[in-house]
């Protein structure tokens, strides 16, 4: 990683969490305690007064002096300081001559100008075709001529804005055209790091244009939603007047694009936007459910999520990368909606012949976790149940405290000790009792009330409880099957189903069903978990079996595979049904990616040591 990369990863990490151990930093980093120290005392050297990051008991934290003057250096300043002794700025100088010049450059050439070895510049050259390929531009060397860029004008640009013009800024703009862009920015509630993009997006298209490197063509599915806005027209006249050049529709598009990446109050979206975005939504939803059996408010997440895919689709189109607040915590808190967001960004890729990193995934994921909670939260009374050995008197104390921690939103039933005994307690929310209960479940929380006066414990012990019933699987069938390894993944998942239609638990057409669907979208796992899924018509409740390979054979097993999760969905899911399968789905994807867990998994024997398994795994 480069020096001067590195110093902005340390300082991102510090900016977006105040505090950060040396343990985390290393795992974040992926680099020693070394590295990360030697960093570090460097980076202070450059920040001089403006911040300084400070160790204490092995934790690093940032004091930030002027906030005007660290915005700047957030803004790439440390870039334009550093020296030819990183790698990085060599890169950005032989992009500079090579998209500025029309003719070979030889390498020799360029060893002179920037007083490195041969052997460095060979490294550098090969280091700047790898990153140049992400921008679907090639640099091809010729023998006895030299080396030049090929690329369109779009691809060029961007890889000049975003890796030449950090390094080697084009400083030829008026005063005037610096300050109407502050004023427009400023007026428009665009940040600081798209109002920088700005003028380097500006520099850059004036520059080309000077030099006749005309703008032809933008990507189709780019949407410029601040077109039409009058401080946009204000600038769009400035520039042709103060630079004496004629910007064609194309070119006043490109240079609004840093507009068009994340809110502010240029942005005006149109009808005919907004079926744009729609038809994208829909597309993208219709290839998850072709992957993923899932059941969500779709009127209701186009409208939470659009602005999302309004900066999301625009900066794929122009690879603008975004900064990472989360540093893969999405994948771990929120696996399933995670999952749902791959599937969804790997459909967006398609249509828009772009790839997107881990992090929009990230940022895509929390919209789907938010519609996964409103719709699994909509609508539920929660039910307790109050056993009382002591009266009524007592149980309405007690009802009285209870309504104090956790609201009245919610319906209370008193029993005696002996009413108690007669009655389902497993059908509520919780059970509150002064009594020990025989006849409860181990998934039905019970809440023993020896501190009931004391409303914080009280408080403690109702999260408990809404976190063990968010856990619960209470509605699921499970079934368990030993693979083997001499067998393909079909042949095991052929036995896989055949168990369950010995049962009646699945329809006729289930087999048809799973393999047409693993035609169709293989559910094989990078971790080596299938977890191949349909519907089921032949009964209502959410069937989940599991094939493991003993522990032994594991690594005798053909392929991949080293465990098949086969779920069977019931055609018409209740709240219940659909709040529980969520839930799974969840639980599903958060082992996917564990090796631990996976392991005990394949030590397993039976379907109830299974259920017992997950129950203690699932209720932790």
């Amino acid at each position: 990683m480069a020096v001067v990369n590195r110093w902005y990863q340390i300082l991102q990490l510090l900016v977006t969490r105040k505090k950060m151990s040396t343990t985390e930093m290393e795992q974040k980093l992926a680099i020693s305690r070394q590295t990360i120290r030697n960093s570090i005392e460097s980076l202070n050297e450059e920040l001089g007064n403006i911040a300084k990051i400070n160790q204490s008991d092995n934790t690093y934290q940032l004091t930030i002096n002027n906030f005007d003057r660290f915005d700047e250096i957030m803004a790439d300043g440390l870039k334009k300081i550093s020296d030819f002794n990183s790698a990085s700025k060599r890169i950005s100088f032989m992009l500079k001559r090579l998209i500025e010049t029309d003719d070979y450059i030889v390498m020799d050439e360029l060893s002179e100008e920037l007083e490195i070895s041969r052997g460095t510049t060979a490294n550098d050259i090969k280091e700047m075709k790898g990153l140049v390929s992400s921008f679907n531009v090639q640099v091809k060397g010729t023998p006895n001529r030299g080396m030049r860029i090929y690329g369109n004008e779009f691809d060029l640009r961007l890889l000049y804005i975003y890796h030449v013009q950090d390094y080697f800024a084009d400083n030829f703009l008026l005063t005037e055209t610096y300050q109407l862009v502050d004023q427009i920015t400023q007026a428009g509630q665009v940040s600081k790091m798209y109002a920088s993009l700005l003028k380097r997006t500006i520099t850059t298209a004036i520059k080309r244009i000077k030099m006749n490197c005309l703008l032809e063509s933008v990507p189709n599915d780019y949407i410029n939603y601040a077109r039409n806005h009058e401080d946009i027209e204000r600038l769009i006249y400035h520039l042709e007047l103060n630079y004496k050049i004629t910007l064609s529709e194309v070119e006043k598009d490109f240079i609004c694009f840093p507009l068009s990446l994340s809110s502010n109050q240029l942005i005006n979206i149109t009808e005919d936007d907004q079926k744009k975005l729609n038809a994208h939504f829909e597309q993208m939803m219709d290839y998850i459910h072709k992957v993923l059996i899932v059941d969500l408010d779709e009127k209701r997440l186009f409208i939470d999520m659009k602005y999302h895919l309004v900066y999301l689709i625009n900066r794929l189109l122009f690879r603008f990368a975004i900064q990472d607040l989360f540093y893969g915590e999405i994948e771990k808190q929120y696996p399933f909606a995670y999952e749902l967001a791959k599937v969804g960004i790997a459909k967006l890729e398609e249509m828009l012949k772009r790839k997107a990193s881990s992090v929009e995934i990230s940022y895509l994921a929390l919209y789907f976790e938010l519609a996964i909670r409103k719709q699994t939260d909509e609508g539920v009374q929660k039910e307790i149940a109050i056993v009382c050995s002591t009266g009524r008197g007592t149980a309405l104390i007690i009802q009285r405290q209870i309504e104090k921690v956790v609201g009245s939103e919610i319906k209370i039933t008193h029993y005696s000790e002996e009413e108690s005994k007669k009655q389902d307690l497993n059908q509520y929310f919780a059970v509150f009792s002064t009594i020990p209960l025989k006849n409860v479940d181990y998934n039905t929380p019970v809440i023993q009330l020896n501190n009931l006066f004391n409303t914080e414990w009280l408080r403690d012990e109702w999260e408990r409880v809404n976190e063990i019933r968010s856990k619960s699987l209470k509605n699921i069938i499970f079934r368990f099957t030993k693979l083997d390894y001499r067998q393909n993944y079909n042949e095991n998942l052929e036995k896989m189903i055949q168990g369950l239609t010995k049962e009646k638990l699945v329809d006729s057409q289930f087999r048809q069903r799973v393999f047409e669907r693993e035609d169709k979208h293989t559910t094989i796992y990078e971790a080596g978990v299938a977890f191949p899924h349909t519907l089921n018509k032949a009964t209502s409740q959410v069937i989940l079996s599991l094939g493991v390979f003993p522990e032994e054979m594991l690594k005798k097993s053909v392929g991949k595979v080293g465990l098949i999760l086969l779920l069977a969905i019931p055609e018409n899911l209740t709240e219940d049904d659909e709040s529980e399968l969520l839930k799974l789905y969840d639980f599903v994807f958060s082992f996917i990616g564990d090796k631990q867990l996976r392991k005990e998994l394949c030590q397993l024997e039976d379907s109830s040591e299974l259920e017992r398994w997950i129950a203690r795994r699932f209720l932790l």
